[in-house]
């Protein structure tokens, strides 16, 4: 065979070694970026520090003790003369659970001066209300959301919530005619699904009303307040008592 054949073999096989080694390591190579980027990013482990105290975690049970505190006998007759007020609408639908009472003797759940979301669908997750809670939360004011159903999640964290007085809220269940009423009387703007989605509610469209109590069964809707000496009865009765 001719020494120039010999060359141009040689060359060939040279050539063809080259361009197998170039595809392979090109194929590892993006094999390695593959799982690079479909991996999970290297975190690392958080840790206590050695002088840290153990966390102390909330079993159910605890994170639904209600609190002891209630109205005394005069705060109540105070409030039950509201619900015979002219201005007040009384409307058939009750609290959703009895998880929200903030007075025992009487099973009401009473918010003063709350922000009223009206929902015109069912509540499913939290999300849906986090943006509202987060613009409710710095005005030191309670948050009625009345909506045809709460799920699941959505009704735990409220009263999980009301209970431990992280927040004062309420869950009203409400549809059709007597959420529409509801409307009226608070002047709240019924916001659908889409809207709590998008964070596209702001404090303007929540209704708005002087007192909301709330029994099992019957709401009732104070639009007035009360004049200052009822409120001073509200405020203070106990320390009345106590004054030497």
């Amino acid at each position: 065979m001719d020494p120039w054949t010999i060359g141009i073999i040689a060359v060939l096989a040279v050539g063809v070694a080259v361009i197998l080694y170039g595809a392979l390591s090109d194929r590892r190579k993006n094999r390695r970026a593959a799982a690079e980027m479909l991996s999970p990013p290297d975190r690392p482990i958080p840790h206590f520090a050695p002088q840290t105290p153990a966390p102390n975690y909330l079993s159910e049970l605890q994170a639904r003790r209600a609190p002891t505190a209630g109205l005394s006998p005069a705060q109540r007759e105070q409030i039950s003369r509201g619900f015979d007020a002219p201005s007040t609408v009384t409307v058939g639908v009750g609290m959703a659970s009895l998880d929200f009472v903030t007075d025992k003797s009487a099973t009401w759940a009473v918010l003063d001066q709350p922000y009223v979301l009206a929902c015109v669908e069912p509540v499913a997750t939290v999300r849906e209300i986090l943006t509202v809670l987060e613009k409710v939360l710095p005005t030191g004011h309670p948050l009625v959301i009345v909506a045809p159903a709460l799920l699941g999640e959505v009704r735990t964290t409220l009263e999980v919530n009301a209970i431990q007085q992280t927040m004062a809220l309420l869950g009203v269940l409400a549809e059709g005619d007597d959420l529409a009423t509801i409307v009226r009387a608070t002047s709240a703007t019924p916001t659908p699904r889409a809207d709590l989605l998008a964070s596209y509610v702001s404090l303007d469209r929540l209704g708005r009303c002087a007192r909301w109590v709330s029994t099992p069964t019957t709401t009732y809707v104070i639009r007035e307040a009360l004049p200052p000496a009822d409120e001073d009865v509200l405020r203070g009765s106990d320390d009345h008592h106590s004054t030497p």
